[in-house]
């Protein structure tokens, strides 16, 4: 799990369900996100939409939910990943949110929250002219009440017919892609127990989508797929354990880690999780260990350069964090997050020449890694290292605004503004930076 973003976690609002607006926090590691699109590659492919578009989130959650936004997003929540049996229950929780964006129920799904959010306003003006006509505050809180009422009846009917629709296109996907239905059929069973007692913000859930006993009905009825490709399933199910392990390892107490995989267990993903386990302990020796087992094992995997370095990082060795971050980042070269690694390895190492090669890998990220808030306080580190501090204060100004600092943002963008040249690159983003955050004076 890459150590910046548990440490600078991005955070991210936008409503969802019942156009509650819901703070979600997402943690990014490139291993479990290469997993999550190689299980949506397919089923994009097959429901006609742009793989070269689609983007995964995790998000730490121990709910089993994932859900899809606009822009061809897929939301995972880490407790899906943890609470599955095996990669099929995952596949089909895809094949489902896949149903939404290829069926258009996205778009569809925001117009609908802004007509909602209408009705409401109507209401609330019905309200007010009650009691402008002397009806009282009880005739004003009952227009206001019946038009909540019904724009949350209207809304939750509108969703489950979207739902059922999800569920017939993640059958037709999943016949498509070679996969049965055990997977849809057991994550169900798992959402049963939620049934009785999720709700969001006082609105249940689940009258928003059909009865898990309906879609059970749906699943169960279907006929056999004609053609099941075991192979990609046992691929699958090999990166899920893999996966999971490594999420039980960060997310959950290493004595919860150690009864689900416990010392007797020597398969890769006991291993792993066991020796992600010993390092959040602080049993360093132990973890140190056990990733040059793995290595040694397995010496072309870049995810366990990855943990090395991270480990040799975060016990105050960063020079020798290089060498495992850089293998990693050779490894997996078109990996932003990897090469993030490195470049923190080498800036606080601090010397000259990891100065000069920290600014040269910085040079080379691809624009996508400007998402990354991490990115940018590197930057302003080396920048300010340099000499250079117009830089350096725009660079803050970035990282600021990446991470949701609007006054900080404004404060760096006006510094850097006094220093930088008319017209740069630099300077019309500041510029940008300043009025977005309402502070150009």
């Amino acid at each position: 799990m890459r150590r910046a973003v548990l440490i600078f976690g991005l955070i991210f609002c936008l409503s969802v369900g019942t156009a509650r607006s819901q703070t979600l926090s997402l943690v990014r590691d490139e291993e479990i996100e290469r997993a999550l699109l190689f299980y949506l590659t397919p089923l994009f492919e097959q429901a006609g939409l742009d793989t070269r578009s689609m983007a995964v989130h995790l998000v730490k959650d121990d709910s089993i939910n994932a859900f899809a936004a606009k822009g061809l997003h897929v939301f995972v929540n880490t407790g899906l990943l943890a609470k599955a049996d095996n990669g099929q229950e995952v596949v089909a929780v895809l094949a489902h949110e896949t149903g939404h964006i290829a069926g258009g129920h996205i778009v569809r799904m925001y117009e609908n929250m802004q007509i909602a959010r209408r009705s409401m306003l109507l209401s609330m003006i019905l309200g007010s002219a009650a009691v402008a006509a002397g009806g009282g505050t009880d005739a004003a809180v009952g227009a206001v009440l019946g038009g909540v009422n019904s724009m949350q009846s209207v809304f939750a009917a509108y969703r489950r017919s979207e739902e059922n629709a999800a569920d017939q296109t993640a059958v037709t996907l999943l016949k498509k892609t070679g996969h049965d239905f055990s997977g849809f059929a057991a994550i169900m069973c798992k959402l049963q127990s939620q049934e009785e007692w999720q709700t969001t913000g006082g609105f249940e859930l689940w009258q928003s989508h059909p009865a898990v006993r309906e879609r059970l009905a749906l699943i169960l009825n279907q006929p056999a797929p004609a053609r099941i490709d075991a192979k990609r399933i046992d691929a699958e199910n090999a990166l899920f354990d893999r996966i999971r392990a490594k999420l039980y390892g960060f997310l959950y107490p290493s004595k919860k880690t150690l009864e689900r995989y416990p010392a007797t267990d020597d398969s890769l993903p006991a291993r792993y999780a066991r020796t992600i386990a010993a390092y959040r302990d602080g049993r360093f020796k132990e973890a140190m260990t056990g990733v040059n087992a793995l290595i040694a094992d397995y010496p072309d995997d870049p995810y366990f350069y990855e943990l090395k370095g991270q480990i040799l990082f975060e016990t105050g060795r960063a020079a020798d964090a290089v060498e495992p971050y850089g293998k990693a980042a050779a490894l997996l070269p078109d990996s932003p997050l990897m090469r993030v690694g490195l470049i923190q390895s080498l800036v606080e190492r601090g010397d000259a020449d990891g100065l000069t090669r920290a600014r040269r890998e910085l040079a080379a990220l691809p624009d996508a890694a400007n998402d990354l808030p991490l990115v940018w306080r590197l930057r302003a580190v080396v920048y300010g290292r340099s000499g250079q501090t117009e830089m350096a204060d725009y660079a803050l100004a970035e990282y600021n605004a990446a991470a949701g600092n609007a006054r900080q943002a404004a404060f760096f963008a006006r510094k850097a503004l006094k220093k930088l040249p008319d017209g740069s690159s630099a300077a019309v983003r500041a510029r940008d930076i300043l009025e977005n955050a309402g502070g150009e004076k």
